[in-house]
């Protein structure tokens, strides 16, 4: 049965992403002082009293803006609302009744879910009469008054929202074992690169709808956004990320925050996905953002978007070649990554970019039985014979695999100082060719016997 969703709906700036994170036990929403740092749909799974429900986090509603991106904003906020099977209508104590509360509180009358009227920043408890009195004249019935940073009264508001969820007594308690598992054979994959690449526009042509909130503007997305899907009965968490740009040109501390979670994001992933616009090429940028990924040790796959904006008379398999191997000349230390290219506007490429990701993430996690490992490695050492160095040869006594995502192998060798990075990269080569470890890094412990 699928989780119903509660969705934290509200002008800006009143706690939205505060209480979100304290519902959720985690810092998984970026908080701060400026309006409008959350714009995209934020989804998180939250558990209380042994009912599991999915939570929304949205943008501010202004709901007379006339501008693109908070239009934009507003839109991700109204289909949370849709979604959801309660809406928590939050409220700001301090500042009392604004105008913009009556505006969300009228769109939000036009609903037929439950409504809780939340009341935040209510620091003192005894004064509690005096911060929520007005509100009742918004007409959504008995506010709840809380504080987010304070974790006052949110056991109350849990109590309920799962009050309203529709069958809510009929949800079976959390298995622990089971959602472990679960999440073990998730495949993470984290979709990043410079601002206004196409990132978020890729993830809503996955998952056909507007989930991300897209924009000219670079540096739209600002929070990672987390979105499961399931592909070939399997299931993936595509992780939507900020744009990273140079450290110089990074000024506010949001967007830091934002560049921060996104490198997090990558560390968290099994496979991540380096997005690049196709008129603009591997930039500087993308080289270290490519370094970033290849010190994690996911999989890596550089999608060449907006491949539908090149002229149609250049549209041949031999330039597609030309340019992908274009691009792995520039990245001559990444010879595991593959290139696909991908138009998020004309869904192209879209299918063959899962299966990838698909095929990455069980290469990731492939185990080699240590009797195949050491008859690879014999034969590659008939076929080039292990350097020798004044006099003395270098000779691989045993090797095993001590560790899958990424693959890590134990060679023990008579002396280490033989193993030459040449002899290495070698090695590596044949081994990805002989159990298809394409898109992959490779890594040896290299140890004396």
């Amino acid at each position: 049965m699928n989780k119903p969703v509660v969705a934290i709906v509200g002008r800006p700036n009143v706690g939205k992403s505060t209480l979100f994170n304290r519902m959720s036990s985690t810092r998984q929403a970026i908080v701060h002082p400026t309006p409008g740092v959350t714009r995209d749909r934020n989804y998180i799974e939250v558990s209380w009293s042994g009912i599991e429900f999915v939570l929304i986090d949205t943008g501010g509603i202004e709901v007379n803006s006339h501008d693109s991106l908070l239009q934009g904003i507003r839109y991700q906020a109204e289909m949370a609302i849709k979604e959801a099977a309660v809406i928590v209508f939050l409220c700001d104590g301090q500042d009392g009744v604004a105008t913009q509360d009556i505006e969300v509180s009228r769109m939000l009358h036009k609903t037929f879910q439950p409504i809780i009227l939340v009341v935040n920043k209510v620091d003192n408890i005894l004064r509690e009469p005096e911060f929520i009195s007005e509100f009742y004249r918004l007409g959504m019935g008995n506010p709840i008054a809380i504080s987010s940073i304070h974790g006052l009264n949110i056991n109350t508001l849990l109590d309920e929202i799962i009050s309203h969820l529709p069958q809510y007594k009929e949800i079976s308690p959390i298995d622990e074992d089971t959602k472990d598992e679960r999440k073990k054979n998730q495949i993470a994959v984290a979709i990043v690169g410079k601002p206004n690449v196409g990132k978020s526009s890729l993830i809503n042509t996955i998952l056909g709808e507007e989930r991300m909130l897209v924009d000219n503007v670079p540096g739209t997305t600002r929070d990672t956004i987390d979105t499961l899907i399931t592909w070939n009965d399997k299931e993936m968490i595509l992780i939507d990320t900020a744009g990273i740009r140079k450290k110089a040109k990074i000024e506010e501390d949001v967007e830091k925050s934002s560049v921060l979670r996104a490198l997090a994001a990558v560390k968290r992933s099994t496979v991540s996905v380096l997005t690049i616009d196709c008129n603009e090429g591997l930039t500087e940028q993308d080289q270290k953002i490519l370094s970033k990924i290849e010190e994690r040790g996911c999989g890596c796959i550089i999608a060449i978007n907006k491949w539908d904006t090149r002229p149609l008379d250049e549209e041949t398999e031999t330039l597609r070649e030309a340019y992908a191997n274009f691009i792995r000349e520039q990245i001559p230390y990444l010879v595991f990554v593959q290139v696909i290219f991908t138009s998020a506007l004309k869904n192209q490429g879209i299918t063959r970019l899962l299966n990838l990701i698909e095929s990455t993430a069980q290469k990731h996690r492939k185990l080699i039985s240590t009797g195949k490992l050491n008859r690879a490695i014999e034969k590659a050492c008939e076929e080039i014979q292990p350097p020798t160095i004044k006099g003395k040869q270098l000779k691989i006594r045993y090797a095993t695999q001590v560790k899958a995502g990424p693959p890590i192998f134990s060679l023990f060798v008579n002396q280490q100082t033989l193993f030459t990075p040449a002899y290495s990269k070698y090695l590596m080569k044949k081994l990805r060719g002989e159990f298809g470890f394409e898109g992959v890094p490779i890594k040896f412990a290299v140890k004396q016997k």
